[in-house]
């Protein structure tokens, strides 16, 4: 029994399992999430410590260097740097390829917390993952009124509204003036009281701090005390008391100011409120932005008079345009394809035929990427573009077989010029693909970065060639049997298709006479290939080279 017949003979479960799949992948398409680029996964993680009131050269002994030995034991690292600058220090460390970053994060992270207690007080640390992730998708000004005002608005009200949303990772608030209270001590009534400035700092903190004080059981439950002494206005301040009935405004004046100015945050000139929107690791960024559209949409009634959210960095319209690109050529690349194929099989049914292979093959590549976590990016849909060219062959080739085993066999035979077309093809279309394969798949098997770009080109162009072979010999001989008759691969002999009939007939004797003379000069040929191919080595060191080609997102970033 030969392949054809086990595929006729379930011709229901074929077309059954086609369907499926092909619904399967239309609607993993909707949901696919989509992106610039692939999920990438650097191998490096980042140590910031700041708020430390220490110089530069301090910081190096008392912050940078105990966090570089801490770190530096973690299995994995290659390399440890650091950055120290008056009152932080960041640490760069990099692991090498190959490495669990999730579990790498969580030891890094332990072995900070080990030596947290031996560094200065006040320090706010943050260890996090290098990903593309943790740059901004999108940000927001907020703008028209006053610059603490504003900054409180965003921080308190909008953040907490968008850090709900699906896929979002962290929303950060940047504006030029933060409100704090001031407390200006007067040395010589410190002194004068027998205090110094640590004396008034640890009085105020311990004053206006949540403390657990008690319990109290009632009624078979436990309820715990809790003091609540938080500062909300200047006067809290200043009734704080420091020591033998002495309050902190004895000691000092107590006002309200604003955090000292280390950014100008600014929109069109006037004062504004930064939101900046980062996505989880494998988030969606069109679906996030338009989430964070609607709730922008939802909020600006609510704001005060004036005060409006601006979009100024919007990385789902690069996203959305790179994917309408890429989706439009490969459209064309299919209407053209289809074009070809009318004209060379001169057949509307035959090339329909072939034809169906294309959005078949999509659609089950699509459902396989949603398998195995890919996302539709430029590497990705690449990867698809490319593979219009060469899904098509094998049904091509198939069908092409078909229609000369029906010219030869005549009506019939046509159940067994098809099963002998199908089976004379299997190893030759079967090798071809998986010559295919096995120069796309070794792109996968490059380490780092580069290695992950070609991963997501070289897995979905495998998967697309390989679910090509499979609907070659399946679908489309059950198709040709459907439909293929010998009276449809008859030589078209009028209508809009039969000039390009004559016109193919009429160049077949011409290549063959130029084959024929070419074949008879078989050194200059390869002479003249070897001219080629020593002036394309010539040539090729004139070519620039690059990671990634130049993208414009029509904006320019000043840091």
């Amino acid at each position: 029994m030969t392949l054809f017949d086990v595929v006729s003979h379930q011709r229901r479960f074929v077309y059954l399992a086609v369907a499926v799949i092909s619904a399967a992948g239309v609607w993993a398409a909707i949901s696919l999430p989509s992106a610039v680029y692939p999920e990438l996964t650097f191998s490096r993680i980042t140590v910031v410590a700041q708020g430390s009131t220490l110089g530069a050269r301090q910081v190096v002994f008392s912050l940078t260097r105990p966090l570089e030995e801490a770190v530096s034991v973690v299995p994995g690292v290659t390399r440890v740097r650091s950055h120290s600058i008056r009152g932080a220090a960041e640490i760069q460390i990099t692991f090498a390829p190959g490495t669990d970053m999730t579990y790498a994060l969580q030891l890094v992270r332990a072995r900070v917390a080990q030596v947290a207690g031996g560094l200065p007080p006040d320090l706010d640390m943050e260890v996090e993952r290098l990903t593309p992730s943790l740059f901004p998708i999108l940000s927001y000004n907020l703008e028209g009124g006053d610059a603490a005002a504003l900054y409180d608005l965003a921080r308190y009200e909008i953040k907490p509204l968008l850090s709900r949303v699906p896929g979002v990772g962290r929303v950060d608030v940047q504006g030029s003036d933060i409100r704090e209270i001031e407390v200006i001590a007067d040395p010589a009534r410190l002194a004068g009281q027998g205090l110094d400035y640590g004396d008034l700092a640890d009085a105020i903190r311990q004053a206006i701090t949540v403390q657990a004080v008690g319990r109290v059981a009632q009624d078979y439950r436990q309820y715990l005390i809790v003091t609540d002494q938080e500062a909300h206005t200047v006067d809290d301040i200043g009734a704080v008391v420091v020591r033998n009935g002495l309050r902190v405004r004895d000691l000092a004046a107590v006002q309200l100011g604003t955090e000292d100015h280390v950014r100008i945050i600014a929109g069109d000139g006037k004062p504004a409120a930064l939101l900046n929107i980062t996505r989880q690791i494998g988030g969606n960024s069109v679906a996030i932005a338009d989430s964070v559209a609607r709730i922008v949409a939802t909020l600006a009634p609510t704001l005060p008079p004036g005060v409006h959210l601006k979009a100024v960095y919007d990385q789902a319209a690069l996203v959305r345009e790179a994917v309408r690109s890429v989706r439009d050529a490969m459209l064309v690349g299919a209407a053209l394809a289809v074009i070809v194929l009318l004209l060379f099989l001169r057949h509307g049914r035959i090339t329909a035929i072939s034809a169906t292979s294309i959005p078949l093959t999509l659609a089950a590549t699509v459902f396989v990427m949603s398998r195995i976590g890919q996302t539709f990016n430029l590497m990705t849909l690449g990867a698809m573009a490319i593979a219009i060219g060469l899904v098509i062959d094998d049904a091509v080739v198939i069908t092409e077989n078909i229609t000369r085993h029906l010219l030869l066999a005549g009506p019939a035979g046509r159940q067994g010029a098809i099963r002998a077309a199908v089976q004379e093809l299997i190893w030759p279309v079967t090798t071809s693909t998986i010559t295919t394969v096995v120069v796309f798949l070794p792109l996968g098997l490059l380490q780092g970065v580069v290695g992950q770009f070609f991963a997501a080109l070289a897995t979905t162009l495998t998967v697309a060639v390989l679910v090509s072979l499979v609907l070659a010999l399946t679908i489309i001989p059950l198709l040709s049997e459907q439909f293929v008759t010998a009276h449809e691969v008859a030589p078209v002999a009028a209508g809009p298709l039969a000039p390009v009939q004559r016109a193919l007939d009429g160049w077949g004797p011409r290549y063959e006479r130029a084959l024929a003379a070419v074949l008879h000069h078989p050194r200059r040929v390869g002479l003249t290939a070897l001219v080629l191919v020593l002036a394309g080595l010539a040539l090729w060191r004139f070519v620039g080279t690059g990671f990634l080609p130049e993208m414009d997102e029509g904006a320019f970033v000043l840091d």
